[in-house]
């Protein structure tokens, strides 16, 4: 059989109606008609057939070198003799390859965050990660709120007793003028309430809430409510569980409003802002409540690494 001395397009040995390319090694699968051919009076040389998975491996074979190894074949939709085009391997935290067959496909440095299967949310964090919705974070709320009712009760149960030991009887005495038909002593019932015990539990209602979000915020970037909705606290500019630091800084603004709400007339206006407060997140473009845009931190879906 003619082997010719150089890689290109020669008269098919098997099949005069056509031309076969040959590598310049063995002849190859690739058939093309003889319309095709050059006009030259040299055949012209082309780059051999390449894609990913093909190999050549220079080897001694006769009086030749190289031996052809691996699947010969043509790319879908490419012409013999063209070079499909080259993949480039993904960079260090890219997701996806970068190729001109996936023209969405993430370029380096474009998202350094780990990847959320599953989830479509349109709201996300700088680096990716999607944010909690407002009802999340309302779910949330409502259980870490039962439970640190529970146990501020449980602790400041005596300066609660104390504080309400005069309210029962002021109470029932007012009952009994109503009845009687007399103007009921409002004033009196209101006055009968022990404001400093009041205070002392409140001051006991604020410690419970500072250590029960600073424990677990600092080490799982989760309160029991939020891992039951599976929810998270992390800086909104990169992941991780935030740092004591962060968390009291997320605190400051809560606690100084506890505070405030004790003091007569002033109390209504922090009561107002806390509510406020609460409600940000529901129309804010990146999902913070006021607390949140202090501290500089996002309520996300899922989970944080460890720090």
């Amino acid at each position: 059989m003619y082997m010719p001395k150089h890689a290109g397009w020669f008269d098919d040995p098997a099949d005069s109606t056509q031309l076969r390319y040959f590598d310049g090694v063995i002849w190859t699968s690739h058939t093309a008609p003889r319309a095709t051919r050059p006009t030259t009076a040299t055949p012209a040389v082309v780059a051999p057939p390449q894609y990913p998975g093909q190999q050549y491996q220079g080897q001694q074979q006769g009086q030749q070198q190289g031996q052809y190894q691996g699947q010969t074949g043509q790319a879908p939709g490419q012409a013999p003799g063209q070079a499909p085009a080259q993949w480039q391997a993904p960079q260090s935290g890219q997701h996806g390859p970068t190729h001109p067959q996936f023209p969405g496909a993430p370029q380096p440095g474009q998202w350094n965050a780990p990847a959320y299967p599953g989830l479509v949310h349109r709201d996300t964090t700088p680096d990716g990660q999607p944010l909690a919705s407002y009802w999340q974070r309302a779910g949330a709320f409502v259980i870490d709120w039962a439970i640190q009712l529970g146990i501020g009760l449980v602790l400041g149960f005596p300066f609660l007793t104390k504080a309400f030991s005069g309210y029962f009887d002021a109470f029932g005495t007012m009952m009994r003028e109503t009845e009687a038909g007399r103007q009921p002593d409002v004033t009196g019932l209101v006055s009968s309430i022990d404001r400093g015990q009041l205070v002392l539990y409140s001051l006991v209602a604020i410690v419970v809430y500072v250590v029960y979000q600073l424990f677990f915020l600092t080490r799982s970037g989760q309160t029991p409510g939020k891992r039951v909705v599976g929810i998270s606290v992390r800086a909104r500019e990169h992941p991780g569980v935030p740092s004591t630091a962060v968390v009291l800084r997320r605190l400051a603004l809560p606690v100084a409003l506890f505070v405030i709400e004790l003091v007569p007339l002033v109390g209504t206006v922090a009561q107002l802002v806390r509510v406020l407060d609460l409600l940000w997140p529901a129309w804010d473009d990146k999902k913070q409540a006021l607390h949140d845009k202090l501290a500089g931190t996002n309520v996300v879906v899922g989970p944080q690494r460890p720090r």
